[in-house]
């Protein structure tokens, strides 16, 4: 297998781009203090699509939403949107701007009937549901709390539900730039089919060449991105 999809992360809080560790706020890197730009620049160097998280509407104080809208529209590689999303409607509203794919978090593992729905109604095909775990545990609540749900099991529920595509984040890793967690992502694709990007820990060329070892289908770059320790141009897509 190969890594297919390398999307550039352009993760929005209070209109800045950053680069969180672990997802904290508290311990947040400033790029760039403009996210058109950055998306810009992400499309000119050949990725093969943008992820956008608006921080502030998945952590529940603020919205980045004009800032999101106007990279959609000037957009023309694909685009999926993390952050928030939490329901059919929000769902909905993000495809009919013209984003590629949402990525689903909390709702997925905690309404399973309108998870249901936007499948049913949207199509499997634009759903990501993100797989976000500590220590194998399931996270969710913007990564402040655990499921009763180890990720060998969200994948099973997962596959069964009809989801084509999973996000899997290593929590302790994201932002870090220390490594993948390749074991876990091992186990991932020995037990499903689905479509697997990974995230967390990315920090060179090396790590992305190991993930396409383990057989993920994509992986999402962010700082290292940023600092540069990988760069578009290797990857050679």
């Amino acid at each position: 297998m190969t890594v297919t999809e390398i999307w550039a992360a352009i993760d929005i809080h209070l209109g800045q781009v950053v680069s969180l560790r672990r997802g904290r706020p508290e311990e947040s890197t400033i790029w760039n203090s403009n996210p058109i730009e950055v998306a810009d620049r992400w499309q000119d160097e050949n990725a093969y699509g943008l992820h956008l998280v608006d921080l502030n509407a998945a952590l529940g104080d603020g919205s980045n939403r004009n800032i999101v809208e106007s990279i959609l529209h000037n957009a023309k590689i694909p685009i999926q949107i993390a952050g928030g999303i939490r329901g059919y409607k929000d769902a909905k509203r993000w495809l009919a701007e013209g984003a590629t794919r949402v990525v689903l978090g909390t709702l997925a593992y905690e309404n399973p009937s309108e998870l249901h729905k936007i499948i049913e109604t949207l199509g499997a095909e634009k759903i990501v549901v993100a797989v976000d775990y500590r220590n194998e545990t399931i996270v969710t609540h913007a990564w402040k709390r655990e499921q009763r749900l180890n990720v060998h099991e969200a994948i099973r529920n997962l596959q069964a539900a009809g989801i084509k595509t999973v996000l899997a984040t290593a929590t302790e890793l994201d932002g870090m730039a220390t490594g993948p967690d390749l074991d876990t992502l091992r186990k991932m694709r020995n037990l499903t089919s689905m479509h697997i990007l990974a995230s967390g820990g990315i920090r060179t060329i090396n790590d992305v060449h190991k993930l396409q070892q383990v057989g993920v289908d994509g992986v999402i770059a962010g700082r290292a991105l940023y600092e540069g320790t990988l760069r578009l141009v290797d990857v050679g897509l």
